[in-house]
């Protein structure tokens, strides 16, 4: 099954624990690179989330923004600052005893000290809270890479019927083609010939040999069946585009050796209309994953 690498998704979920917001995106990429900007969280856990992006995504560059909102929406809580209480005990039994000041440091005198009191945030998300909307936003992702891989795969395979009917034309020219070049060369001998310039048994063997380049029966065999793999490949379960972009190349070579060998105009059209075709092919491969 063809995907795209190119596909977006979005959440906004309330879970029991609280709300879910998350964006993902990925793009055309020669390799695998992935991006996640998450609540705070331990580095194993957000391993754990690369793990299971890379399930859903074998290539391309992929964007994911995670925030989570807590269902008290307590964002900040307060927090003893326990060594600075210590050092200020610490240093009132000091003064008591160095300079003989007299009274107690009561609850009251504590609370009005500074840094003894912090705001901390309180934002870091436990691992069993965040990786079931992870997932269900990767799986959002996939679909619709899915349904974009559809639509290109209509397109190739639009395209490669094209191509085979093109394929047709050129063989059922190609023998009168050929005969009809062969003739005015033979024509054109025996005007030699009579001139007295060359032997006539060695010209024709030239001839054979000649035309014998001309045959285009191997290339257009090998064409179709670079095609019947391109085909082929498209109902695979892995990745491949890369397989796709190297069956490509192996089309272009086919088509270019067919050009480079017909000497007649309506082959030489059919072979610029194949490798139009197969070039709008080439730009949507890159977009496969």
């Amino acid at each position: 099954m063809i995907k795209s690498m190119t596909g977006f998704s979005r959440m906004d979920e309330e879970y029991a624990d609280g709300r879910f917001y998350g964006e993902a995106r990925s793009l055309n990429n020669r390799y695998m690179e992935i991006n996640l900007r998450l609540p705070r969280t331990d580095n194993a856990f957000e391993q754990r989330l690369r793990e299971l992006v890379k399930r859903y995504i074998k290539r391309g560059k992929v964007d994911i923004t995670i925030k989570w909102e807590r269902q008290n929406n307590e964002i900040n809580y307060l927090k003893i600052n326990e060594g600075a209480v210590r050092q200020y005990l610490d240093m009132a039994r000091q003064l008591k005893d160095r300079f003989g000041i007299p009274g107690e440091l009561t609850i009251e005198n504590i609370i009005g000290l500074r840094d003894l009191f912090s705001y901390e945030e309180n934002n870091t998300i436990s691992g069993d809270c965040l990786f079931e909307p992870f997932e269900e936003l990767l799986r959002r992702l996939d679909e619709e890479r899915k349904k974009e891989g559809r639509l290109i795969e209509k397109d190739f395979l639009l395209r490669l019927k094209t191509i085979n009917t093109k394929i047709r034309e050129i063989e059922k020219r190609a023998p009168v083609a050929i005969k009809a070049y062969e003739m005015r060369l033979r024509e054109r001998i025996q005007e030699i010939i009579k001139e007295g310039i060359a032997d006539e048994m060695r010209i024709l063997q030239e001839i054979a040999i000649y035309m014998e380049k001309m045959d285009i029966s191997e290339e257009i065999t090998r064409l179709r069946g670079h095609l019947k793999n391109f085909k082929d490949t498209l109902s695979a379960d892995d990745s491949i585009g890369r397989k796709l972009d190297f069956i490509i190349q192996e089309m272009v070579r086919e088509s270019n050796t067919i050009g480079s060998k017909s000497n007649d105009f309506y082959i030489s059209e059919r072979v610029v209309q194949i490798k139009v075709e197969i070039e709008k092919m080439r730009e949507q491969v890159q977009n496969v994953e």
